[in-house]
């Protein structure tokens, strides 16, 4: 999986090691990551992960974590969060008996993200030499089952599943060392934190926590509170930002017109490696349906669909196979595809920060996105939370030339106030 890359020179963080080496300042490893406190096992996981420079949430919660802190971290998508908890925790972490572990759980709310985590800690843990297995809802009890009694280092797992696991005295939790709560914030939203207070309760009281998230605003820390003690703040976005490497749009738009104003406008700008988001499950279905008519490769993701689906559809996505991801919200959070040409809101999401999390799937890893949201009558309010939200406004489409909008456009004062 790819992880962002960042520009941020750190200072060396001293952290107590038999055998890790005393780096200079003047080698380009030294200017990243091994400036961190990192071991040369993992700095050898990094060369192989293409990571040459730490992203400034990974070069601020590095060290932290590293030195043994509770860390409380947010950070936009697409800013390599998943190395900053993974490189630094595989790191320092013991190694569990036959039969025994995890020693380090790591707790997310979907499917994809969860096997997104697994990938990049599987590259790690080839230098590390830990063992990790993930388990999701979805898919069969059984191999899960088997692999927990074999024993693991790491645990990534889903809420739900994971709480049927230890109903079933399958997952035993008493010896984790760290827990990491990944992408916290939608976790809330999905309505999982009593179950991951729940999950908590089950580890000792003297592991470590990081909770990782894209934003940290006060009722999310209120909420967490009791999970996690004294911890280090790591804030590198204000909730509501974007990255700079996102071009934004609107499109007014009839909604009679839009089907074909998405096939339009794909076949103009191009179809390769475009994610359009939607509401609703029949929806996503509906509008590949018309793309296949219309002769643009396609895979809807959305909830109904089964695991296998899903990781059908992101995989034949990343190796080009399907041109057009079409997509519900279960895609707009923590999920790594690289090199995404462009995002369409074919709906404005009805949670304004889920507009952040769509339109951040592009103009990761540092190359420039840009995303265009259609906009119809019933859609501007919830375009104007999105703008409140992020403090400003979004321009105006211009090359309309060719598109056909449709009639009785939502007027849209290209002055307005954001707030």
């Amino acid at each position: 999986m790819s992880e962002t890359q960042g520009s941020r020179r750190v200072p060396r963080h001293h952290h107590a090691n038999d055998g890790r080496a005393d780096r200079e300042a003047s080698t380009s490893g030294a200017e990243g990551f091994a400036a961190l406190g990192l071991s040369d096992q993992t700095l050898a996981a990094v060369k192989d992960m293409g990571h040459t420079v730490p992203t400034p949430v990974q070069a601020q919660s590095i060290p932290l974590t590293l030195a043994g802190r509770d860390v409380l971290a947010a950070a936009q998508t697409g800013t390599g969060k998943t190395a900053a908890f993974l490189l630094p925790t595989l790191d320092r972490l013991s190694h569990a008996g036959r039969g025994e572990g995890p020693l380090m759980l790591v707790v997310t709310p979907t499917r994809e993200l969860a096997q997104q985590i697994d990938g990049v800690a599987q590259v790690i843990c080839k230098h590390t030499h830990h063992k990790v297995t993930t388990v999701v809802g979805g898919v069969s009890y059984e191999p899960q089952k088997s692999a927990l009694r074999h024993g693991c280092d790491v645990l990534v797992a889903t809420p739900g599943r994971l709480e049927d696991l230890i109903a079933q005295g399958a997952a035993n939790l008493s010896h984790v060392e760290v827990l990491v709560l990944d992408e916290a914030d939608r976790m809330l939203d999905m309505g999982f934190l009593p179950a991951v207070k729940r999950i908590a309760a089950k580890t000792p009281q003297s592991r470590q926590t990081l909770l990782f998230s894209a934003t940290l605003d006060e009722d999310a820390q209120e909420c967490t509170a009791g999970l996690v003690k004294n911890p280090a703040c790591v804030e590198i976005a204000r909730r509501g930002s974007i990255a700079d490497t996102i071009d934004q749009f609107i499109l007014p738009v009839s909604a009679k017109a839009k089907n074909n104003l998405l096939i339009q406008l794909l076949k103009r700008e191009g179809s390769q490696r475009v994610i359009v988001f939607c509401r609703g499950k029949h929806r996503a279905d509906g509008i590949c349906r018309r793309l296949r008519k219309a002769g643009i490769t396609c895979a809807p993701i959305h909830g109904n669909r089964s695991q296998k689906q899903r990781e059908n559809a992101l995989r034949n996505f990343r190796s080009g196979d399907v041109d057009v991801l079409v997509a519900t919200d279960v895609l707009a959070r923590g999920i790594d595809i690289p090199e995404v040409s462009y995002v369409v809101n074919f709906d404005v999401p009805g949670e304004a920060e889920d507009y952040i999390h769509r339109i951040g799937r592009t103009g990761r890893a540092g190359e420039s996105g840009w995303a265009l949201t259609f906009v119809t009558e019933d859609d501007y309010l919830d375009l104007r939370d999105a703008e409140q939200l992020m403090k400003s406004i979004v321009p105006l489409y211009q090359k309309t030339d060719g598109l056909d909008q449709g009639a009785d456009l939502p007027k849209i004062d290209p002055h307005r106030d954001p707030l």
